[in-house]
């Protein structure tokens, strides 16, 4: 039987593998056992307790793989091997239906060898788990050395896990390997040299590795929009900017025109080789035919220029010039146009005409002269019994279909109706009137004023479409009728009469529609009535009221007799309340003082003269100034007052009722 002879390192972990390889079992009655020297007994696979049926555990643990997880580990781990586990082990395989097999291994211990150093290729000891940066087209030298005496000691350089060097002897009792790299590209980034010294075949190498590290410019940046670079105006859109290969993760910026953007919705994903910047842009107008633009600036390479850039094409989709509902007036079998007028950016590409019935109708686009982004489209057709309603006119650009539609109602047209006119300012043989156009009928209308004398001579016969007239050489004692009505190609509308009558200021009286003309002065006549009889009444409760109260307080200590024999109260103003008839007045004081009356007003004007006794005072003894005091009314002014007011409201009515200069021909 062959024993293959293996070397495990003195005080550190040996596996041992059951033959050349992993050994399959052929059924659930299969097993392995793990002898030394043939007599002692150290572990069996599988098995449901496989720690607690091992012979040392401190020295022999079962298989690699966690219990439970892995079954076909067939190895024995040896924990720091000792100079007691040199020896024979025997690998016993017994299959379901096959002959067992014997696989025997040999262990023998060795001296570990002496631990690796990295140099760079200035002699200096690379401490540090990295080299670099490096930049693209740079060199790296990196040199291993390993002091051991052992003639079996391998030393040998691994790149990311694949060997590309061995060692030499450099000196007695030490071994050297070295790696250079040449005009380095990307593919060195983040690679893994390791160096590896090796003199046991069960035993893992002692080893020491480097990574190295780059500054590397990125190999693209994109700006991703799908192939869309249509932006509407005012709405917001994600535009993405993709950095590829850029070391470290760059730093990315955004510019519209010549505007560095400071967006308030950014994010930046670093995701191994791919950095995203995302940004929510919504330009307007102005920004049409700019350059977007993103920039990547790696910090390490501040001299070079990164950056993609697109050229946008901002614009909106077609929109109506109007949002209010206009109203057609059509005839069947009469020929009509109608005109849809739309701002849009850019050009339209047609425009839809929708019955209410569904109906559909297509016609080009015109530009409208002297706006930008004005453009209109023009129907013309023989109105049938369908196509009353409603009717749309859409535009379509390539930013999409109008979502609003210009909207017109379509009716039966005719005759216009009647204007709403009056008379706005009017002077000495000047009449000016201004008409409010009512619904045309579907064609355009003129507006039609006669101006009759008092014998009926036609004195003005005008017309223009804007309704506004301006009529001189008006006699002032003449009265006049005015006679205004609409027309178009369909007919005239009702006529409106107004009846004016012009002694000095030419005024409207009255406006009807072919009716008897309605007076106010009777209104007006009965409202002044009633308010004289209000005022009336209650001046004479509150006369009666004062003449009480006069009774019961001639004694009272608080009430001062005047030179003329009538009391007042004295102003108290802790107790206003008990006042009474007193009121809170803003007088002017008198520069002279004479004669110290009141005016003539039939109404009493409570004037109150200040610092004036009954002699008249010097002339600046009175200076005119605004002063606000408390006074009480007298009984006789009180009385006085209302009696005047009565008196005067009742001359109001009368002159009410007395038949007016101006008036409406009924």
């Amino acid at each position: 039987m062959d024993v293959v002879v293996l070397r495990a390192v003195r005080g550190r972990d040996a596996r041992l593998p059951c033959g050349q390889g992993k050994v399959f079992l052929d059924g659930p009655d299969s097993y392995i056992l793990w002898l030394k020297n043939d007599r002692d007994f150290l572990y069996r696979f599988p098995n449901e307790d496989t720690e607690a049926r091992s012979v040392n555990h401190e020295r022999v643990f079962g298989t690699s793989c966690d219990a439970g997880s892995c079954h076909d580990d067939t190895s024995l781990l040896l924990k720091r091997v000792s100079d007691q586990d040199a020896g024979i082990y025997r690998c016993r395989v017994h299959y379901q239906a096959s002959p067992s097999l014997d696989y025997v291994i040999e262990v023998r211990l060795v001296e570990t060898p002496g631990t690796p150093r990295i140099y760079n290729e200035a002699g200096e000891v690379i401490k540090q788990a990295h080299v670099g940066p490096l930049s693209l087209g740079s060199d790296l030298s990196l040199i291993c050395e390993v002091d051991d005496e052992q003639p079996d000691t391998l030393v040998y350089w691994r790149r990311n896990g694949a060997v590309i060097e061995r060692a030499h002897s450099a000196r007695p009792g030490v071994l050297r390997a070295e790696v250079h790299v040449r005009n380095a590209t990307r593919d060195e980034l983040d690679a893994h040299y390791e160096c590896l010294a090796q003199n046991a075949d069960v035993t893992e190498p002692l080893s020491a590795s480097v990574v190295v590290r780059m500054y590397l410019p990125p190999i693209s940046v994109e700006i991703r929009l799908n192939h869309n670079f249509d932006f509407e105006a005012g709405q917001p859109r994600v535009v993405d900017c993709v950095v590829v290969g850029c070391v470290p993760p760059p730093s990315i910026t955004w510019h519209l025109g010549d505007n560095l953007l400071r967006p308030s919705v950014h994010k930046e994903l670093h995701d191994g080789n791919y950095t995203v910047s995302s940004l929510t842009l919504a330009p307007s107008l102005r920004d049409n035919k700019h350059e977007l633009v993103c920039r990547a600036h790696n910090s390490h390479l501040p001299d070079a220029v990164f950056e993609d850039k697109v050229t946008l094409n901002v614009g909106y989709r077609p929109v109506c010039l109007t949002s209010r509902e206009e109203t057609i007036g059509a005839v069947q079998r009469e020929a009509e146009t109608l005109t849809c007028v739309v701002e849009a950016s850019p050009e339209p590409l047609q425009f839809s005409w929708t019955f209410d019935d569904s109906r559909s109708l297509y016609t080009s686009v015109k530009k409208v002269p002297g706006h930008h982004h004005r453009y209109s489209s023009t129907l013309t057709w023989l109105p049938r019994d369908g196509d009353f309603g409603l009717l749309f006119c859409r535009a379509t650009n390539s930013f999409g279909e109008q979502k609003k539609p210009c909207v017109y109602a379509i009716t039966n047209g005719g005759p216009p109706h009647p204007p709403d006119c009056g008379i706005l300012r009017s002077y000495p043989h000047t009449v000016r009137v201004e008409c409010q156009k009512g619904w045309d009928g579907g064609r355009p209308q003129v507006i039609h004023l006669e101006l009759y004398s008092s014998d009926g001579a036609l004195l003005h016969n005008v017309s223009n479409a804007a309704g506004l007239f301006h009529l001189p050489d008006v006699e002032e004692d003449n009265n006049l009728t005015a006679i205004l009505y609409a027309s178009n190609v369909r007919g005239r509308s009702i006529s409106k009469t107004m009846y004016l009558q012009t002694i000095s200021t030419l005024s409207a009286s009255a406006v009807t529609e072919n009716s008897t003309t309605v007076t106010w002065e009777r209104w007006l006549e009965a409202t002044a009535g009633l308010v004289a009889i209000s005022v009336a009444i209650a001046a004479t409760a509150i006369c009666v009221r004062i003449i009480k109260i006069r009774s019961e307080n001639l004694e009272n200590p608080d009430l001062v007799p005047r030179s003329d024999g009538v009391f007042h109260r004295e102003p108290d103003f802790a107790r206003e309340e008990r006042l009474l008839g007193t009121t809170n007045i803003t007088v002017n004081q008198l520069a002279a003082c004479q004669n110290q009356q009141y005016s003539s007003s039939p109404v009493p004007s409570c004037r109150v003269l200040v610092g004036c006794g009954s002699r008249s005072p010097p002339q600046d003894a009175c200076p005119a100034s605004q002063h606000s005091y408390f006074a009480a009314a007298t009984l006789a002014d009180v009385c006085g007052a209302a009696s005047v007011i009565t008196a005067a409201l009742g001359q109001m009515g009368l002159g009410l009722g007395r038949p007016h200069t101006w008036g409406g021909k009924s």
